[in-house]
């Protein structure tokens, strides 16, 4: 053979061992990397979400903290449902405090769709004087309760009311419903 054609079969040998290295090597290794920086790329988007939603949660950690007074204030506003004792304690103290005379009972409790919270109904008459009528309103309307009142009915007392509760003339007697917001 002459040296030509052994550097042409030479050439063309390592040629094809050229082609056949990169499609049996270099090709499966540049593959296999390729989906690895896939899956790198994936789970470092996911590191990064991870890491901002710590980031949120250290946040919210310290608004909760900054707020949480308030969010006790709210709780208060609220009654128990369960034992509304509370509440009556404070209708009554209110009452006395401002020289009336109460009756509470409870009303039938009425399911209203639109209303943010449940909510309990309290039937309230009080028998006294105007202006310790006004003082009781505004005292119930400065409470830590959430409540809200209805049907509002003032009627003038007559000499058989006064005579059986011991009650003054020119005293009133104020029925309302009042509805009171529960947790």
């Amino acid at each position: 053979m002459n040296p030509r054609k052994k550097i042409y079969l030479s050439l063309i040998t390592f040629g094809i061992i050229f082609i056949l290295l990169i499609f049996f090597i270099i090709y499966p290794l540049f593959s296999k990397i390729k989906g690895l920086s896939g899956d790198f790329t994936k789970e470092r988007g996911k590191l990064i979400l991870f890491e901002k939603e710590i980031e949120n949660l250290k946040e919210m950690e310290s608004l909760y903290k900054k707020y949480q007074p308030n969010l006790e204030k709210i709780d208060k506003l609220f009654i128990n449902p369960e034992f509304p004792i509370e509440f009556i304690a404070f209708l009554e103290k209110n009452a006395k405090e401002s020289q009336l005379v109460i009756e509470i009972s409870p009303a039938s409790k009425k399911e209203i769709k639109t209303d943010p919270w449940p909510s309990l109904f309290f039937q309230i008459s009080l028998f006294g004087s105007f202006p310790n009528f006004l003082r009781f309103f505004e005292r119930l309307e400065n409470s830590s309760y959430l409540v809200e009142i209805s049907n509002l009915n003032l009627k003038k007392l007559t000499e058989e009311e006064i005579q059986s509760k011991t009650l003054a003339r020119g005293d009133i007697n104020a029925s309302f419903l009042i509805k009171a917001y529960t947790k």
